[in-house]
């Protein structure tokens, strides 16, 4: 059976979730939001050993990202770079390193732009041996603070070919990235598939790669196992992410990070509890995804923050 793409359960719980909220007023929400953030304590608004920051800003130079993570208070960034095509040319992960910022890399073969919409998922890498030359060839260059290995490798729109065979490829990018002494992580489970393996049972095609990846990873060298969240409604509260968080560390014994949470909608409650369980969960870092689409909530206009990119850099102080 062809499996399921993430993206798509994703969009239909999105799509159920904006259903059900079309009978609720603008002004109950603000109301209850309003409500929702004056009952947090100041400690809960203390990050308890959890480093937060920021992806995306698409459409942005690298100065006027700049700009807006200093006017969110963060220090961790991530950003990318396609090894296929490598020549040598990281400049905006370099510039944040200059400045003082800590870049999480993603790593990805082939270019990501190239996986979405109608055209074919990419298939990974088979010649380990141009594969690690090129990943050579980076860390020769630039040491990112972590580097993250490929993108969300259980989700089928972006990858096409047996895990087995991106465990090999993780497998050599841990080998590398410990020769040139640099922290590594996976390219991210998902919240839902994580839930779905501790429930046990017959479980989806994606959940059977979560659970051959975390079979791998009591194994692996890995610095984090990484763990992507997208809060949709109640389906991501701080209570899953940290039984998801406790789950991945009792059965691989690797800390946890999150290179990519968002959010469906700008709630500062939906935030809140997610920040929450970042917190509560010892995930390492927490980065969240600005953007404007059905995956992510805009932190931003321009170098200006968003109401909803305010209440983050108030939660995360």
């Amino acid at each position: 059976m062809k499996k399921l793409s993430l993206l798509l359960v994703i969009g239909c719980v999105t799509a159920m979730s904006c259903k059900k909220e079309v009978v609720t007023t603008v002004t109950n929400d603000k109301v209850a939001d309003a409500a929702s953030m004056a009952s947090m304590t100041s400690d809960q608004l203390v990050s308890n050993g959890t480093d937060f920051g920021v992806g995306g800003f698409a459409g942005l130079s690298t100065d006027q990202k700049i700009i807006l993570l200093n006017k969110l208070g963060v220090k961790y960034v991530r950003s990318q770079v396609t090894l296929k095509n490598f020549t040598g040319n990281i400049p905006g992960a370099k510039t944040f390193t200059e400045k003082g910022f800590k870049v999480i890399l993603n790593l990805n073969w082939s270019d990501v732009s190239a996986r979405r919409g109608d055209k074919q998922a990419n298939p990974w890498p088979q010649d380990m041996r141009a594969y690690r030359q090129k990943l050579e060839n980076v860390f020769s260059k630039y040491k990112p603070e972590v580097a993250v290995i490929e993108n969300e490798p259980t989700v089928d729109i972006f990858h096409s070919g047996r895990i087995e065979d991106y465990i090999t490829e993780l497998t050599n990018a841990v080998q590398v990235c410990k020769k040139y002494n640099v922290k590594v992580a996976d390219g991210a489970i998902h919240v839902p598939f994580v839930l779905e393996v501790m429930r046990g049972g017959n479980l989806s095609p994606n959940a059977v790669e979560v659970r051959k990846l975390i079979e791998a990873y009591k194994t692996l060298d890995l610095d984090y196992v990484n763990v992507h969240a997208h809060g949709v409604g109640d389906s991501y509260s701080s209570q899953t992410l940290v039984q998801a968080a406790n789950y991945i560390r009792q059965q691989t014994g690797k800390p946890v990070m999150s290179n990519e949470f968002s959010l469906a909608k700008p709630s500062p409650s939906l935030l809140r509890d997610m920040v929450l369980g970042f917190k509560q969960g010892d995930y390492k870092i927490a980065l969240v995804r600005s953007a404007d689409n059905d995956r992510g909530t805009e932190l931003n206009k321009g170098t200006d923050l968003l109401p909803i990119g305010i209440s983050y850099r108030d939660m995360i102080k």
